[in-house]
């Protein structure tokens, strides 16, 4: 952002002066244009009086009332040809005089009186236009004031709207950078355990050669547990980088979904049972979604396992399916110990879990972020719920209703 900032300062700078560089010889060309008129042969045959309204008055830098002309003759004998706009002083008309007949310069500003001046020379002598450049000065001080103001509102305003670019959309990179690094600290962690486990009991193992299979078997079944554990792990880990990786070779099908909620219910019966959890379900018939069929079933199994596991002894799940519109809504509810609200927003990252009391024993905390995953490779959306009023509540909402 910095390198950024400099790059759009540097070159708004550049611009700014471009533009001053511009108004500056612009207002400088005006000036010498309306002396050239003031000091041009034409000129005598006119009447001038103050405010008249004459070609001068055209100059936003010069002050009409402040331009004195004066001609000289060959002689050198000086009269002045408009005394109704400006006087000069005898000391100063004649050091200016002398000053501007020894320059070749025909335009210019003497500094010792503050004066342009535009010398023509005519056929019978030289005409010579003076003015005041105390009005240029003020003008052009007043403009560069005002620009510079509004240069440097635009800087801040554009480094405002830059900074809050910059945070929109550092804000989801930073997000991605912390989930990454929290999903290695995790992963790592959760595969420490079972690492652990076969380690120590490989040692026991070799630490007892001359023992029968038979005598060690509890250290065998123990390692044998870790390391399904452990691979179950690794393939749901890969299980969901496949699905985010390949969202864009999705192929869908019709998925009678209806059917397929209905027949993932009855698989789950007998797991509700062993877990003394009631399960209840009102299916509309006859639904059916286009979408991938395999993501859609593990989608549905995701949800209806959550929601035994976190039921509680004597509890109730319950999963709906019905049409609202151009919509298709599964939902599944469940009663037991609600999500504390500060877990909700993190409810669908990998590894999460929420506090001790809901998450013993609960698997390694990737279910529900592949199950976000699969729905978002379906263009459907997932949300949740939970109190302890209403228990947790799972919703998907499938899109294009087939």
């Amino acid at each position: 952002m910095t390198i950024w900032m400099t790059i759009i300062t540097v070159v708004l700078i550049v611009f700014f002066i471009m533009i001053t560089g511009i108004l500056f010889f612009r207002i400088t060309a005006s000036v010498q244009s309306t002396l050239r008129n003031y000091s041009s042969e034409n000129y005598a045959s006119k009447s001038f009086e103050v405010g008249s309204g004459d070609e001068s008055s055209e100059s936003y830098a010069l002050d009409p009332g402040s331009i004195c002309v004066v001609s000289i003759n060959q002689s050198g004998t000086r009269a002045y040809v408009d005394s109704g706009h400006g006087w000069m002083e005898e000391d100063v008309l004649v050091n200016s005089i002398s000053y501007v007949m020894k320059e070749n310069a025909t335009f210019g500003v003497i500094l010792k009186y503050n004066l342009f001046y535009y010398k023509t020379d005519l056929q019978l002598g030289t005409r010579i236009a003076f003015a005041d450049a105390t009005p240029y000065y003020n003008y052009l001080k007043d403009v560069l004031l005002y620009d510079g103001l509004i240069f440097v509102v635009i800087l801040l305003g554009l480094f405002f709207v830059t900074s809050k670019l910059a945070t929109l959309f550092i804000k989801p990179v930073e997000r991605a950078w912390a989930q990454q690094q929290n999903f290695i600290a995790d992963a790592s962690h959760e595969l420490k355990t079972p690492l652990t486990v076969i380690l120590a009991n490989s040692n026991i193992l070799l630490s007892h050669s001359h023992d029968t299979i038979e005598d060690q078997r509890k250290w065998i079944e123990s390692t044998n547990e870790e390391a399904a554990h452990m691979k179950d792990m690794v393939d749901k880990m890969l299980y969901l980088a496949k699905s985010e990786n390949m969202k864009a070779a999705v192929v869908k099908t019709d998925v009678p979904i209806s059917d397929l909620a209905t027949k993932l219910i009855l698989q789950f019966e007998p797991v509700a049972f062993e877990a003394g959890v009631t399960i209840e379900s009102e299916i509309e018939h006859n639904v059916s979604i286009l979408a991938d069929y395999t993501a859609v079933n593990q989608i549905i199994h995701i949800l209806i396992d959550n929601a035994v596991k976190y039921a509680g002894l004597g509890g109730t799940v319950k999963v709906e399916l019905y049409r609202k519109r151009d919509s298709v809504y599964l939902v599944t509810h469940n009663t037991g110990a609600p999500i504390p609200e500060e877990d909700l927003p993190h409810i669908f990252e990998r590894f999460y879990r929420s506090d001790k009391a809901r998450t013993a024993g609960s698997g390694y905390g990737l279910g529900l972020a592949i199950c976000k995953s699969l729905a978002e490779a379906q263009r459907a959306v997932v949300t949740v719920t939970s109190d302890a009023e209403n228990g947790t509540v799972f919703t998907v909402r499938f899109q294009k209703q087939k």
